[in-house]
């Protein structure tokens, strides 16, 4: 499977909430790291996300960037917050390794994040 289909599959499962079908996308040795913490290994991952998977209402992908086994993309996370849904511009670089994604690092603006959650 193409690099990019493996992240899209990814977030496809991340982003809708289904844990079960995101666990099989990734590698037993998953690591993520970001502004606000980082995660090793899948259940790191999905006790981190918990708090986010609750306010969460979908994503877009806006631009895709491929070299082999690393995909880099930009993408919106909309958020729910007191004041609606809004979008978190999301800048995410991944590796595939065996058809699973065994990496991804994370850029966003913190006070972004925390203006859109605290409705401020």
């Amino acid at each position: 499977m193409h690099a990019q289909a493996v992240v899209e599959r990814f977030f496809a499962a991340f982003y809708s909430g289904d844990v079960d079908a995101a666990r099989e996308t990734i590698t037993q040795d998953f690591t993520l790291a970001g502004p606000f913490a980082s995660a090793r290994g899948p259940g790191e991952l999905f006790q981190l996300g918990k708090g986010l998977l609750r306010i969460v209402r979908g994503h877009e992908v806006s631009q895709w960037v491929v070299e082999g086994d690393n995909v880099a993309a930009l993408y919106e996370i909309m958020l729910q917050g007191p004041a609606g849904v809004s979008p978190l511009t999301t800048g995410g670089w991944f590796t595939v390794t065996d058809g699973r994604v065994s990496s991804g690092r994370l850029i966003y603006d913190s006070a972004a994040f925390e203006a859109i959650v605290s409705g401020s």
